[in-house]
């Protein structure tokens, strides 16, 4: 399991099924899908915790294995 802490919530990694990244201007939000979820109903992120996680997903996305 890879545990991530974004603010005041925690996610696990290996449930994310895809992220949407929304930026107007200055301001981003993001969407965080979640693979098995029943209702599809994403967890959004909102500008500082948005650009945080972000960083960090294109941060692991780029790592070698």
């Amino acid at each position: 399991m890879h545990f991530v802490r974004i603010g005041k919530k925690a996610l696990n990694l290996d449930s994310v099924s895809y992220c949407e990244a929304q930026v107007w201007q200055d301001d981003m939000s993001l969407k965080v899908y979640f693979a098995g979820s029943a209702n599809n109903t994403p967890l959004v992120f909102a500008e500082g915790d948005a650009k945080e996680l972000w960083k960090y997903l294109e941060y692991v996305s780029e790592k070698p294995v």
